[in-house]
């Protein structure tokens, strides 16, 4: 049989075809989150997640003995009763919770969004009391403002619920408590509540009379992609379409930020910094602190705080006191020490501001007496010693300063948040923040394609004692809400106790007195 030099062709470009489209698949990812998991998948993922906690968590390393027995007891568990299909959403649940053995406050579950059966209301917190707000942050009933019951249970029972999700130093951190508190079905499942389509809640005054409300919950995800496509039928999306979608994104890094200097009175000025690192580059956002540094009171908003420049806290060190104690630690600012590993350098501390101990140009006997109450190191586990000096800045002026911090204040936010605190001219507002201090390490499970980040370093202070995961105390305690009244904020600053020592004491403030 002999064949033309048109079907020679017509088969070769097959072949060249064929081989395409198995190279597309060999490129695609194979390791994409799967929606369920099979007891084996399962099990794998644990595997894997209690080796690499093993390898690379301080914090295991730091409490090993009275650990590694929980976490593999827990591990156990979760295999045990999942033993069927399990959505993701419900394993990264139980990740979360074995993860909070270690209280470790950079624990973190990432790579999964569970948004179906959410609670269908906004949650507010109003001292010991939560307010039930619609879409636009009002009142759902402004006769009936709080929330007392969700489906019968009341509603401390629920905030207990949620704080098993959260790592020790945050499980009073309402801030935190409200990103697990709208998890509905979740929260259903872990009370031995029947998962439905609606939620009944019962709303209350300040004279204790309620009133039951039922809300429907959103659709599931799949749901609306079924809408959307039966509406849109086979018509193939053109350019006008996508754009039209990307403009609905509401996504937070496309806010525009603003970086000046706001007035709040004649004698008060407030200044938001989000990111420290771009901060060290920006000369107008330097400048425009320096001018807000002239003011009686400036006020800095650090809650989304993110980055790891010093250039932040040596400028802020103006604010504190004359240190009049000649002790051998008055330039040491901490210490700490990295996880051992085959992955980490003896730089590994370096993006943290610390260096070797040894280079410190000082005599033996100064050095032994620097770190003469450092606890002992487990050579096998952790590396030699690191040490972070004080910015040199000389005090300046009598202004006093104002910070606005809460859980999300991590690594060089905490460093500022832990410093300032102990100065006489600066209050700390916010919830205490959670005591991260750490460099972070990250990995994947194979199967459930879940991020996880764990601390690989640990921090004390100057005297030996463990920073991470004790996290700062603010003087005003106060709810972290967006729609704060910065007037009544500054008359709160004012009628605050001078601060005398290094420890102040904590004043509650109710949210109410700053609307």
């Amino acid at each position: 049989m002999s064949f033309s030099y048109r079907s020679i062709v017509t088969l070769l470009l097959a072949i060249i075809l064929a081989c395409l489209l198995q190279l597309v698949f060999f490129a695609v990812p194979k390791n994409s989150p799967l929606p369920a998991l099979n007891a084996q998948e399962i099990r794998q993922d644990l595997y894997t997640l209690l080796n690499q906690i093993e390898q690379y968590s301080s914090f295991y390393a730091l409490t090993m003995d009275s650990t590694n027995a929980q976490l593999s007891h827990v591990a156990s568990q979760i295999a045990d009763q999942h033993q069927h299909m399990t959505p993701n959403t419900r394993f990264a649940a139980e990740i979360t919770k074995l993860l909070n053995i270690l209280k470790d406050p950079a624990a973190l579950v990432q790579n999964f969004e569970d948004k179906n059966g959410e609670l269908p209301l906004i949650l507010r917190p109003l001292n010991d009391q939560w307010l039930a707000l619609d879409k636009d942050n009002s009142p759902i009933n402004s006769s009936f403002p709080f929330i007392s019951h969700i489906d019968g249970i009341p509603i401390h029972k629920w905030v207990i619920a949620s704080q098993v999700y959260l790592p020790e130093s945050a499980k009073q951190s309402q801030e935190m408590q409200l990103s697990w508190l709208k998890k509905l079905n979740l929260l259903r499942e872990d009370l031995g509540l029947s998962i439905k389509p609606y939620v009944l809640i019962t709303l209350m005054n300040d004279d204790m009379q309620t009133q039951q409300v039922t809300l429907a919950l959103a659709p599931k995800q799949s749901q609306l992609i079924d809408a959307i496509a039966k509406e849109d039928g086979n018509r193939e999306p053109n350019l006008l379409d996508l754009i039209n979608q990307l403009s609905t994104f509401k996504r937070s890094e496309f806010k525009e930020m603003s970086h000046q200097l706001t007035t709040v009175n004649t004698t008060t000025v407030k200044l938001t910094i989000s990111d420290l690192n771009a901060f060290e580059l920006d000369r107008k956002l330097q400048q425009e602190l320096f001018k807000g540094m002239t003011h009686p009171l400036l006020i800095i908003d650090l809650r989304d705080a993110k980055g790891f420049s010093p250039k932040l806290l040596t400028m802020l060190s103006r604010y504190q006191d004359t240190d009049s104690n000649n002790t051998l630690a008055q330039d040491v600012m901490g210490f700490a020490h990295y996880r051992r590993s085959p992955k980490f350098r003896n730089d590994y501390l370096k993006p943290l501001h610390f260096m070797p101990l040894d280079t410190l140009e000082d005599s033996v006997p100064r050095l032994n007496s620097l770190t003469h109450n450092l606890p002992t190191v487990n050579e096998d586990q952790f590396s030699p010693w690191y040490v972070r000096t004080k910015p040199m800045v000389t005090p300046e002026g009598r202004n006093r300063l104002a910070l606005l911090v809460g859980s999300h204040c991590r690594q060089e936010c905490e460093w500022i948040a832990y410093r300032t605190n102990s100065w006489s001219r600066v209050n700390l507002i916010g919830e205490k923040t959670s005591g991260d201090f750490a460099r972070h390490y990250h990995f994947k499970l194979p199967n459930s394609g879940l991020n996880i980040r764990l601390s690989s370093s640990l921090t004390y202070d100057a005297q030996g004692k463990l920073l991470s995961g004790v996290g700062t105390l603010p003087d005003i305690l106060l709810p972290q809400n967006d729609d704060i009244q910065w007037q009544g904020l500054v008359s709160l600053v004012r009628s605050a106790k001078p601060k005398q020592q290094s420890t102040p004491q904590s004043i509650k403030l109710a949210q109410s007195k700053l609307n």
